[in-house]
Parts: C-alpha cells; structure tokens; sequence
C-alpha cells in the first residue's frame, strides 16, 4: 500500500505528491518516525521553524491515520493492524 507523509502546522500544508510503497501500517509509521528524526538532525537549529508542525501519516484513499510532531517526543504507539 501507499502511504503519503504531509507535513502541516494545521493551517498550512506541504504535500507528499511521492509517497513510499511499504507493506503494513507498522513499516509506514517507521518511516515517519525517521524522517522526522532526519529533519531534526539535519540542522537543530532550524528545528524551531517547525515548532507547531505535524508529519501526518496518510494511507493511499487519503484519510489521515496518524500524526507526529515534529518538536515533540515519537514515542506514540505503532498504527492498528
């Protein structure tokens, strides 16, 4: 399945046009995961622009099935099988 990771401070909302073929919701949730921690690392500095924003984790019909915060702890819970 196609998952699609957009980012959004709620307002404002920058498109994953790409997405990532994986094979269960727990693989797309992974990857959320590091790119958040790779936006974080890339330059901490800049990690206060993105104070308010969300990875939302959108499967394939477009309905949104989780958010991770970008200035936040990613310990959540792995997504329902």
């Amino acid at each position: 399945m196609r998952w699609y990771f957009n980012l959004t401070d709620g307002i404002d909302i920058i498109h994953d046009n790409e997405g990532v073929e994986v094979s269960c919701p727990d693989e797309a949730l992974l990857h959320a995961r590091r790119a958040v921690e790779e936006l974080s690392n890339d330059d901490p500095l800049a990690s206060s622009e993105w104070q308010g924003w969300w990875l939302e984790i959108v499967d394939g019909s477009g309905v949104s099935v989780k958010s991770l915060p970008l200035d936040g702890p990613l310990c959540e819970p792995l997504l329902p099988h």
